[in-house]
């Protein structure tokens, strides 16, 4: 791996560019979903908690992933810098898999006074998804064949829970 490669960094920097624009997201959804703490027919909604928590689950996975980035370009030697990204950017997309059923129970409880809130969250979920989903494709591009090789390694780290 040469990180000083041209192709390296384009493409470490096309998922930097993507990952700014979903953490914008992401810090909205998470300012509404503290919001409906407030709202007394949203403050118990089922699963308010966890979709708060996959929101921000989401922001560590983006902070984790640009962490790898600034790693690698700064030359730091990382023995498994690849395997660091695919688990990170994989991370990623488990945590977005976990935000739309989460979100749904929330929006089940929504009043006409809080549809605007819950439109907006909605929308801004899926910029979330499609950040993730285009922030993966950009890993996948860059490593290839090599990807799917190096997701089987780390897919038994990711099933250890988190404490």
């Amino acid at each position: 791996m040469k990180i000083g490669d041209s192709q390296w960094s384009s493409y470490l920097d096309a998922i930097e560019a993507i990952l700014d624009k979903g953490m914008a997201a992401k810090e909205v959804v998470c300012s509404i979903t503290t919001g409906f703490r407030l709202i007394p027919s949203l403050r118990n909604a089922p699963g308010l908690n966890s979709y708060h928590a996959t929101v921000a689950d989401i922001g560590y996975s983006f902070d984790a992933v640009r962490g790898t980035i600034e790693r690698l370009r700064s030359g730091e030697i990382i023995p498994l810098g690849k395997e660091m990204l695919v688990l990170d950017l994989d991370t990623l997309r488990i945590s977005e898999i976990q935000l739309k059923p989460n979100f749904e129970l929330v929006a089940k409880e929504s009043t006409s006074d809080t549809f605007y809130l819950i439109e907006q969250s909605q929308f801004l979920n899926q910029q979330i998804t499609h950040v993730v989903y285009e922030a993966n494709s950009y890993g996948k591009a860059l490593l290839g064949t090599e990807w799917n090789v190096i997701l089987k390694r780390v897919q038994s780290v990711q099933a250890i829970p988190r404490i």
